[in-house]
């Protein structure tokens, strides 16, 4: 949970209520392609001030409310990228239905200001924001103190999270929670993280075939004789094909600078051995005889280089004995 005072007010509303317009240099993985598909689980008609300046008018205060009031808790609500993966749309809708439901019925309707669905970002999540009143007044030290902060946690696993099989929180416990930059970027992180992992696995299988290929290219250099004009015709098509690949990765590559530099990178690479795994399984389908020609040839190639190298060095060393 955050608090917000009135100085806050204008920029949090900006973040939530925003449209592909809008700049963020405190959340750099929105998707502005995206950010049309963000929606309200609950009606929202007015700007966050005009809202709280008219629900303060209607509680009708004895005494002035301070400048540094606090006149916004705001919640960030959801749950994994796994889970999200899981669950169809229609059931990641009334997942957030039922967030912004209880709620609203703890803390009142018409207390809520806005109850705003992020579907922009590498993982879903409900930015619900309201107005602590509690007894007829503004009051979010006594509304949200540790007890009944402990208590929500409890009540709302009991409605909410129950009925999709997500685990309670460490009760207890003496972590300190994120705010909103901090579990966004958490976020940000665990995502980039897990596609790492799956480029890097998808790297080291391909390893193999990758080097298969690359004898292959080096002995074709050498123009070793293909039977057959459909056969080179089919081959040289994969490899025009296979450049494309190329030089769309080495337009992706440039993008740097932020948390997905190096998981870009990790892409590239994947994406080049799949093109090349893809091209080794037609060579191997059209022209079997002559792909196995030419790796023998980039052996005998290989060797040669090799043995000119030790010669190199035979004579070298018998110069400096003289």
């Amino acid at each position: 949970m955050e608090k917000y005072k009135r100085g806050d007010i204008v920029g949090i509303e900006r973040e939530n209520e925003r449209d592909e317009k809008y700049k963020s240099t405190r959340n750099p993985q929105i998707n502005k392609s995206r950010t049309h598909l963000n929606y309200h689980t609950l009606p929202h008609e007015k700007k966050y001030l005009a809202f709280i300046d008219e629900r303060i008018k209607e509680l009708a205060p004895k005494r002035k409310i301070k400048d540094d009031a606090v006149l916004i808790t705001s919640f960030i609500l959801g749950s994994d990228k796994e889970f999200f993966d899981g669950i169809s749309p229609e059931t990641q809708k009334r997942f957030f239905d039922d967030c912004a439901e209880f709620f609203a019925e703890r803390y009142g309707k018409e207390n809520v200001i806005s109850a705003v669905v992020h579907l922009d970002e590498s993982t879903p999540h409900l930015h619900f924001n309201l107005i602590p009143v509690t007894g007829g007044r503004l009051c979010a030290k006594v509304l949200f103190d540790r007890t009944a902060l402990r208590d929500l946690q409890t009540d709302f696993y009991e409605a909410v999270g129950k009925k999709y099989c997500l685990e309670r929180g460490k009760e207890g416990s003496t972590a300190k929670h994120l705010d909103t930059v901090a579990y966004k970027t958490k976020k940000m992180t665990e995502a980039a993280e897990s596609k790492i992992r799956e480029a890097e696995e998808t790297q080291a299988a391909a390893k193999p075939v990758k080097e298969l290929l690359e004898s292959y290219e080096s002995a074709k250099s050498e123009k070793i004789p293909f039977s057959g004009k459909r056969k080179e015709t089919e081959i040289i098509a994969l490899r025009t094909k296979n450049g494309e690949l190329q030089r769309k990765n080495d337009i992706l590559a440039k993008d740097n600078g932020d948390l997905y530099t190096e998981l870009k990178k990790q892409e590239k690479t994947a994406t080049t051995n799949e093109g090349a795994a893809r091209l080794l399984k037609t060579l191997l389908e059209y022209a079997p005889e002559e792909l196995a020609t030419a790796q023998q040839a980039a052996s005998r190639r290989q060797d040669q280089e090799r043995e000119q190298k030790r010669s190199r060095a035979t004579s070298n060393n018998k110069f400096k004995g003289k």
